[in-house]
């Protein structure tokens, strides 16, 4: 639907279709309409984050998920974007909602930034977009996905025990070896195109190592997406 017909031609609440989900078809949709009956039929915008930690001994890596109250299925954290606020802010508000993981604001500037020509520190690097329609079978929603490494020394949990926590919707958090998403931990055992997300985030820390990256097709190889390269 062009932007020209979306606020047009829908009415204060018409219920509309979009194509998408997996299998793709058709599914029920609604456009957002102000008061004065202007409406908006576009994607919603969402955040996911693959939080992770490093090991104490060697350098293993281990990925925190939650398990999801609705689906019982393992998801990467995350949520829809507020109004007002930025990906990053939704970041770590999400985080703090789900796990109980505080995040200092220092620790979410992904763009380079420079304080007393100093540059900062950041635990947070972008993974990609994620954009395909079919990706999620709710509505159609565009996620930009974040690599969030969780550091105990210079983050908190709300509760002092730097051990993250179930929280919000989620029913738990689990820490899985990263080594192990992708074989042992695979197919629908993971909520809508998270695997796919989170083999890209293995195949970027991997990236120059002779590592053989399975390649995620339990929901579809060729989902729509931009990744970056590290």
């Amino acid at each position: 639907m062009s932007y020209s017909s979306a606020t047009s031609s829908c009415i204060h609440g018409q219920d509309r279709t979009w194509h998408g989900g997996h299998p793709a078809e058709d599914r029920p949709g609604q456009c957002w309409c102000g008061g004065d009956e202007y409406c908006m039929c576009t994607p919603s915008v969402a955040i996911d984050v693959v939080l992770f930690s490093k090991r104490k001994q060697g350098d293993e890596i281990d990925v925190w998920a939650v398990r999801r109250g609705d689906t019982g299925q393992l998801a990467t954290i995350g949520g829809f974007v507020d109004v007002g606020e930025t990906t990053e802010n939704a970041v770590q508000r999400e985080v703090a909602e789900e796990t109980g993981i505080v995040i200092p604001p220092r620790l979410i500037q992904t763009h380079g930034h420079k304080r007393n020509n100093q540059a900062t520190h950041s635990a947070m690097k972008l993974i990609g977009v994620y954009s395909d329609p079919r990706r999620d079978n709710r509505r159609s929603i565009v996620s930009i996905a974040y690599a969030l490494e969780f550091i105990p020394s210079e983050m908190t949990t709300k509760d002092g025990s730097n051990i993250p926590k179930a929280g919000d919707d989620a029913k738990d958090v689990v820490a899985i070896p990263l080594e192990e998403i992708g074989s042992k931990y695979t197919g629908i055992i993971w909520y809508a195109d998270h695997l796919t997300i989170l083999l890209d985030f293995k195949e970027q820390m991997f990236q120059g190592m002779e590592e053989n990256i399975p390649q995620s097709g339990e929901l579809f190889k060729d989902v729509a997406r931009s990744t970056c390269s590290v």
